[in-house]
């Protein structure tokens, strides 16, 4: 049985990291690793959401042109890989007052893993389908 009661901005990551589209591919991976992160929205300057960029976006950007980046820098490899190079464009998002059925529905649909959480035009969290399994497997 599903609670219906609870919404995403109930349960979503209030404390959330964000990505410019300009930023280095290391120094993106860099921070996935250092705080133990999958996902990151990406923000115009206006902090608006622009994109979503995850771990596994990286990983795979990385494998596919590992022969080309072997030898270079980071700062080589800044040069030729940024954010915007590699993030989702319009993401799909949903608003704190989202039912949780609703996102498990989106996550499913889009076979996506994290859910930007936006009120306006302002990226106010982040939900993932790992927060989702927390949630129903302490109910």
């Amino acid at each position: 049985m599903t609670d219906t009661s609870t919404a995403v901005g109930d349960i979503m990551s209030r404390h959330v990291l964000f990505a410019k589209p300009d930023q280095g591919f290391t120094q993106v991976a860099r921070l996935f690793s250092e705080m133990s992160i999958h996902h990151l929205p990406v923000v115009d300057d206006k902090q608006q959401l622009i994109g979503v960029i995850s771990a596994n976006d990286v990983m795979k950007a990385y494998s596919r042109r590992l022969d080309k980046l072997e030898n270079k820098t980071a700062s080589d490899i800044d040069e030729q890989l940024a954010v915007a190079d590699l993030m989702t464009s319009q993401p799909v998002y949903v608003s704190p007052a989202t039912s949780l059925q609703k996102a498990a529905e989106l996550f499913t649909k889009h076979n996506i893993q994290c859910l930007p959480v936006v009120e306006g035009k302002t990226v106010k969290g982040i939900v993932t389908s790992r927060d989702l399994v927390r949630f129903f497997a302490t109910q």
